[in-house]
C-alpha cells in the first residue's frame, strides 16, 4: 500500500489527514502503509470537523468534511 503522502496526492484521502511520518525524511525509500498515530490538520486533533475519528480507512471520500487535492 502506498505512502499517505501518495494516498493524498491521488486523492484517495483527505488531504488534511496527518500522520508522524510527512514530517520527516529518512535516505530509504518506502511504500508503507500510513499507520499513524493520524490526526486532522483541520481540527488538530484525533477527532475531525465532523466528530468522528481520524483514520486512513475513515478519512475518504464520501465523507462529509473530507476535502481532495
Amino acid at each position: 500500500m502506498p505512502n499517505l503522502q501518495v494516498l493524498i496526492e491521488r486523492g484517495e484521502v483527505c488531504c488534511c489527514l496527518r500522520e508522524k511520518a510527512l514530517f520527516y525524511q529518512t535516505n530509504e525509500e518506502t511504500s508503507a502503509a500510513p499507520e499513524g498515530p493520524f490526526w486532522c490538520g483541520l481540527t488538530q486533533s484525533i477527532v475531525g470537523p465532523d466528530g468522528e475519528l481520524v483514520k486512513a480507512e475513515r478519512c475518504r471520500p464520501g465523507r462529509s468534511c473530507c476535502e481532495v487535492l
